[in-house]
């Protein structure tokens, strides 16, 4: 008996172990198509802003939420800070009085696709439809079309790549902090994460959009404490067009100095 289940420990063990290994290997070869194609559209790709400033961007996927992205801003305006939107397309046309808020209080909205869908997985031309649906969608409402675009689940193709270099665009990914906030992960697990691996130039993964229909999700508490944190440190908090242009100018400095 003793031995039958030793054996079935050791098994546990060996799935496990072989599990990891899968996990391990599926993220190494994601991280080599994602540093592939980094090398070959550098101009487009934002993961980080001036690491020679002290200033962060807050951005918020898979919104607008009726529940949750208007305490966001919220507390965005409490603290007189911008952030970055990046809007799920399907989701505008029933949220317009919020995409209309965001906009008018000074934040930047980005496009996140129509559908939230793996653009390694799909045609040159369903990537194209959902890019393009999201662009109208947001201009319906606010007058302009989104300059930066994000790729759910930070998936990457060729494809994706050349249809945003046609229409003048950024793919923003993200830096050092992902608190996987989506996940529920504890209110102080997503303060430390972010407290714990922000730098300059950082741009910050969150989501105004969670699974657990609470009255406050615990993004929207973590928030609370983050934002005043940063800036008794003396970040400064940026939109991603703002991040970009303080790239831009510290290029353009370098190359004087030159």
């Amino acid at each position: 008996m003793k031995k039958a289940i030793y054996i079935l420990i050791l098994s546990v063990i060996s799935l496990s172990v072989i599990g990891f290994k899968n996990y391990s290997n599926k993220e190494v070869e994601a991280s080599k198509v994602e540093s592939s194609y980094i090398n070959d559209y550098e101009d487009l790709i934002i993961k980080c802003g001036n690491t020679n400033e002290k200033i962060v961007a807050l951005t918020f996927d898979d919104g607008p939420d009726e529940v949750f992205t208007p305490q966001i801003l919220d507390i965005l305006k409490k603290y007189n800070i911008k952030a970055t939107f990046y809007v799920i397309g399907e989701k505008v046309q029933y949220n317009k009085k919020i995409i209309k808020r965001e906009y008018e209080e000074g934040h930047e909205i980005g496009n996140h696709t129509y559908t939230h869908i793996n653009v390694s997985k799909n045609s040159y031309n369903k990537i194209k439809k959902e890019i393009k649906d999201t662009q109208s969608a947001v201009k319906s409402v606010t007058g302009t079309y989104p300059k930066t675009f994000r790729p759910p689940y930070r998936a990457i193709s060729k494809d994706m790549c050349e249809i945003i270099k046609s229409n003048n665009m950024n793919i923003v990914l993200w830096s050092y902090v992902d608190a996987r906030d989506w996940s529920s992960p504890g209110v102080s697990s997503i303060i430390k994460t972010i407290e714990n691996g922000v730098q300059n130039g950082c741009i910050i993964l969150l989501h105004d959009y969670n699974k657990i229909r609470n009255p406050k999700s615990q993004t929207i508490e973590a928030l609370d404490k983050i934002i005043p944190d940063l800036l008794e440190k003396g970040y400064k908090f940026v939109t991603i067009s703002e991040l970009i242009e303080h790239l831009e100018k510290n290029t353009n400095n370098e190359n004087n100095i030159k």
